[in-house]
């Protein structure tokens, strides 16, 4: 239940972030729901490397009996880069571990902008204004 609770509030998080600095950037819609897509990327690589920090000792057997106070299992050390994970044992993992549901989370919304913007792009192509209304009438 935690790690849902944190999940959830390093989404938000980012995507309060990312919505204040793409509010900032000029452009139509196409231009800033890609530049969200990029912020999103962003937030999913510094969540993922945050992830990464956690797993690198340089004495496993140390990091986790001393400074965790987990038993080592030799056959739960290996490390794993998709998704994260240094097990000390059956139980522990040195990743937190709302690390790899956080990064999922991100890269979920950055497709989800960037396909938005894609579809912007082309609905404004298509119309004949470049995707403004035009009040001939008035003219």
């Amino acid at each position: 239940m935690l790690t849902f609770f944190v999940v959830c509030l390093w989404t938000v998080l980012g995507a309060l972030l990312v919505g204040a600095v793409v509010r900032l950037l000029p452009g139509g819609p196409p231009a800033r729901r890609a530049a969200a897509a990029a912020g999103f990327l962003l937030c999913a690589l510094a969540l993922y490397l945050w992830g990464a920090s956690h797993m690198f000792a340089t004495d496993i057997e140390e990091t986790c009996t001393l400074q965790h106070h987990q038993p080592l299992e030799p056959a739960y050390g290996r490390t794993s880069l998709v998704p994260l994970h240094r097990r000390c044992n059956a139980h522990f993992d040195l990743v937190p571990p709302y690390v790899n549901p956080g990064v999922v989370a991100y890269l979920v919304a950055c497709a989800c902008c960037l396909g938005t913007a894609v579809r912007a792009r082309l609905v404004e192509h298509r119309s004949p204004a470049g995707g403004r209304e035009r009040n001939t009438e008035a003219q």
